[in-house]
């Protein structure tokens, strides 16, 4: 009959330390990923995109309008952040375009709504930004949005109905202030909108006909107030309401039903180091674009930007790098029947 040999001092001893190795480097690893988690962001270049994607994009190339690959080779400022919130009702058209800046440094954000009618440098009948998305994609979407304020946004986030609506469920709900009766009927069920000024908790349906009514004399003006006014709603709750373990956890579902390119761990610490930081009062700014006009250009509505009114605007608040954009780096085009 075999017999084990007994246990040495030298084997057990050694046993002790690969044991202890191993914890000593799980802990390691744990505090890696939380050290991986509070680290900034870090910002890829925007990418090159002064040649056609295809041979058919070949007549859409505007060989004199500006490159974005001029974007990548700018100094950045340091701890600032840009960011494209798109919404759409038909995972087409874009009715919500809205362009913002976080330094988080300061703790401030400053976000300014690009009207959906807004004219662009395309080579198409309807030249709206708000079909860039549906023609060629979100990329194709901040490559317009570049045009026009010389920013190509950093991060971007798309949400369409049923994703919104999914969205504010997630959180139990908004307490909001309905800013005036809202009512629109429809022929789609779905769009039908009933809302009564006052005070009410809205889930994600009742949600989703806040933000979309456009029933007012501002018409799409007001819709994007009372947009960004929810918005904020949405964001301060998060904040107010949820631990940070919670939030985290809802931070992930959230990743999970929207079409972003931010990772889940710059979600969570652009969550810890400015939303619980900030003042939601104070330094948070919503704007519409300045010194927009109106007018008709072949049988379509259009918004049109003024050059100088966003050069100083985005300078002023969206600008992310250390030098001020210039006025011909901008691609703004005005037509208009006569």
């Amino acid at each position: 009959m075999k017999h084990e040999q007994p246990r040495t001092k030298k084997s057990a001893s050694f046993r002790r330390k690969a044991l202890l190795t191993i914890l000593v480097m799980l802990i390691a690893l744990g505090g890696f990923g939380v050290w991986y988690i509070l680290q900034p962001p870090k910002i890829d270049a925007p990418p090159v995109m002064n040649e056609p994607d295809d041979e058919n994009d070949s007549e859409e190339l505007d060989l004199d309008a500006p490159s974005i690959s001029q974007a990548g080779s700018k100094e950045r400022k340091e701890n600032f952040y840009t960011f494209l919130l798109v919404g759409t009702n038909d995972d087409y058209n874009t009715d919500t375009i809205m362009l913002g800046s976080v330094d988080t440094d300061k703790d401030i954000v400053n976000v300014v709504s690009i009207p959906r009618d807004t004219m662009v440098d395309v080579d198409i009948k309807i030249k709206k930004i708000n079909n860039a998305y549906g023609r060629k994609g979100i990329d194709e979407l901040r490559k317009q949005v570049y045009g026009v304020t010389g920013v190509y946004p950093d991060y971007y986030c798309l949400v369409n109905m049923d994703q919104f609506i999914e969205v504010v469920d997630i959180v139990d709900g908004v307490d909001f202030y309905v800013p005036y009766n809202m009512y629109h009927e429809d022929a789609n069920l779905k769009y039908n909108i009933n809302l009564s000024e006052g005070w009410q908790h809205l889930d994600g349906k009742k949600a989703i006909q806040l933000v979309r009514f456009r029933g007012t004399s501002a018409s799409d003006y007001g819709r994007m107030e009372v947009q960004r006014d929810f918005l904020k709603a949405l964001a301060k709750k998060l904040v107010d309401e949820f631990t940070i373990s919670q939030a985290s956890d809802i931070i992930t579902v959230i990743s999970e039903s929207i079409d972003t390119n931010m990772p889940v761990k710059d979600m969570i610490w652009f969550y810890i180091n400015v939303a619980r930081t900030i003042d939601f009062e104070n330094a948070i700014t919503f704007d519409t674009m300045p010194g927009t006009t109106t007018g008709r250009y072949n049988g379509q509505d259009y918004v049109y930007l003024d050059p100088q009114s966003t050069l100083e605007y985005i300078n002023e608040k969206i600008n992310p790098y250390t030098t001020d954009i210039a006025l011909e780096e901008l691609n703004i085009i005005h037509l208009q029947d006569r």
